[in-house]
């Protein structure tokens, strides 16, 4: 006899099986389902900097407000 979990995840897997058929897969080609164009030259140098950007604004923020905080007008 089957616990509870088993017919559960049993029951789950079977459900689940039907959700990810392929029935409807559209086929695209590398990038082209994007809004942007990945193959120009400068995309890479646009892409990474924007990363490095806003990847470090909430740092260069924190900095700037633990720097203003102290009361010192010398920036």
């Amino acid at each position: 006899m089957l616990s509870a979990v088993a017919r559960t995840s049993m029951r789950t897997r079977a459900a689940t099986r039907v959700l990810r058929s392929d029935h409807h897969h559209i086929p695209s080609p590398n990038g082209m389902n994007l809004p942007f164009d990945t193959q120009k030259k400068g995309f890479k140098f646009l892409y990474w900097g924007s990363c490095i950007g806003f990847a470090s604004l909430p740092i260069v923020a924190a900095w700037w407000q633990l720097r203003k905080g102290n009361g010192n007008k010398d920036y």
